[in-house]
Parts: C-alpha cells; structure tokens; sequence
C-alpha cells in the first residue's frame, strides 16, 4: 500500500516520503480501515519530529486522525466489514490503516468523511474540556487561545449547553473578534482585566480556565476565578514558568491540572464516550459544530498539503485524501 512515512524524527517537509508499505493485519482487538480522509494537525507534525506524546515505531506512517470504511475484521469481532468509522490511531497517512477495537467511532449516514475524520481529536477535546472544568448551565469559562479551532469548538459546545465563554488572546482584541466566535474576546495585555471579566459575568467571577499557551499570564488570570474553580492546562504555546505560588492555589481551593486526550479518552467510560459522540453527530448534523475545510490533497501531494497547512490565518483544516 502507499503511505507517508517516515525513518526517523525531523520536520516533516524533510522526513516524509510517499513510498510503499506492507499493509498491516487484522486481528487481536484490530480492524483494518481503508482510510478516505485525514486532517493535518499540530499533533501530527509533532508526532513526526518526535515531540508528541506518542512515539514513532520506524518505519512509520505518519497521522493519527482519519476516517473510512472497514475491510478486514477478525472473527468475533464487534465491526463488520462495510461499516464506515472515524478514528483516532497511529498510522492514519496510509491508504489503509490498523486501528483499535477502542478506538473506532461508527459514523452515522449522511456525514461525509470530510467532517468525520475530524471529529476523534479536536471535537472530542472540546468536550472533555468542558467536562474537567464541570461547568454547568449558567456558569462562565474563560480559554486562551480564542481563535484556535478547538476555543471555536469548545464556545459552540458551551452555547449548546448554557454555558458563557470569556475568549482571550495576546493581540488585540478587535482583530481577536473577528477569529472567535466566544461570547467575549478580550485582550490578555489588557491592564483591567481581572475587572473587565468580573463586569461581564455580573460578578459571578468564572468556574473554570482552560488554558492552551502557559507562560507568565497564565498566573494573572487566576484573580478572576471563583473559589473552587479549575484551570486546565491542554497546550505549550509558551514554555516559559508560570509565576504560581501554593497560596494562590489554597487560599481560593483552585485546582490545577494537565490533559491529554489521549488519557481522558482510556478512561472515559465507554456510555459516556456513545453520549458524547451523539452530541458531536448531532451537532454536526444540525450545523451548530464548526468543522470547516481550507483544502485538500492527495496523499502523494503531500508537500503543498503541509505549505498550505503553514499558512497563517487559514479558514478550516487541511485534508489528506484518497
């Protein structure tokens, strides 16, 4: 089979190649997807230069999204030969690939492979953002980043469910309005911040901070939690040391703590993940989740996949497809 891979770690324009690979074989609690579609995410390109938190195994195919059709499953297997499904493995820049009996999702009829490919990474975080933090109808969140797909994400998800997002970026916040759909947009820089956030929620203060960059402005934003609040860190834009002291933490009973999709993912259980990607079908379905496309290519065009991916200011994702 054809496949992008790579022999060791390195940027990805100088490491991969559209080569071929012995296609891998079922069985074992694995089923084997003739992939249709794969978005190229930030978590791909580490996975390639070796930065993300799971490790290449050489040769390998790059991707860790995509979506298509089974066409070879073991006996007794769960998944029938047919059945279309969006999943999360490594492996997914191929034109077929070997995924998990866990992590397989059935796409439903009527939804193109162009927005399933999708939904395993980015929708699935957005919601077990929301989930750390137990924000609930009524409560107010804040997220950094906000006009990052998965902020989009997480605000349209909030909305559905009565929840207000207060969205922050480091720019200004007039350009920051017209990226973020958040209720809010507010410029991190701004000196009254603290302030402004506690006038636009009434003086509730928020339950929650999901944060994506780090670095020195992360410690200022915990003034506008409300006692019990959590903040979760899901990103490393910035690998500069946040300035927090165990008081900050104590003295408002904040809790502070990282996620991985992945590791929510294994311990989510398994009626709590067919509730969750009811809600993103339907969502999908009716609209109301924005999964925007910027482009495609064809596996073999893989190089004017990654420019156009690099560029800045992109509507959508950027899509491998077969």
């Amino acid at each position: 089979m054809k496949a992008l891979i790579f022999h060791q770690s390195g940027e990805p324009a100088d490491v991969l190649r559209y080569a071929d690979l012995p296609e891998p074989v079922a069985g074992d609690g694995y089923v084997l997807v003739e992939v249709a579609a794969r978005p190229i995410h930030p978590a791909d390109l580490a996975f390639i230069r070796g930065q993300y938190r799971v490790k290449p195994s050489f040769p390998q195919a790059a991707g860790l999204e995509g979506s298509g059709v089974i066409v070879k499953s073991p006996e007794r297997s769960p998944f029938i030969v047919g059945t279309r499904v969006a999943f999360r493995a490594p492996g997914s820049w191929a034109e077929v690939a070997r995924v998990p009996f866990d992590r397989l999702i059935t796409v439903p009829p009527g939804i193109p492979d162009k927005v399933a490919c999708q939904v395993s990474l980015n929708p699935a975080t957005a919601v077990g953002l929301l989930d750390e933090v137990k924000a609930k109808r009524g409560d107010w969140v804040m997220l950094t980043a906000a006009t990052s797909t998965v902020s989009n994400l997480v605000v349209s998800i909030a909305r559905r469910r009565g929840i207000g997002v207060i969205g922050l970026i480091r720019g200004d916040a007039a350009e920051g309005k017209m990226r973020s759909i958040a209720d809010h947009v507010l410029s991190i820089k701004n000196p009254e911040l603290v302030a402004t956030v506690t006038a636009l929620t009434g003086g509730r203060r928020v339950s929650g901070l999901l944060d994506s960059v780090g670095g020195p402005d992360t410690a200022k934003l915990f003034a506008a939690l409300a006692p019990g609040a959590c903040i979760v860190a899901y990103g490393v834009q910035d690998r500069q040391p946040a300035p927090v002291t165990n008081a900050m933490l104590i003295y408002s009973n904040l809790t502070w703590k990282g996620f991985g999709i992945d590791y929510w993912l294994s311990r989510c259980p398994a009626d709590s993940k067919v509730k969750m990607f009811d809600e993103l079908w339907s969502m999908i379905e009716d609209k109301t989740l924005p999964l925007p496309i910027a482009s495609t290519f064809g596996l073999d065009r893989f190089g004017e996949a990654l420019a156009a991916d690099a560029q800045q200011g992109r509507a959508g994702k950027v899509l491998l497809v077969s």
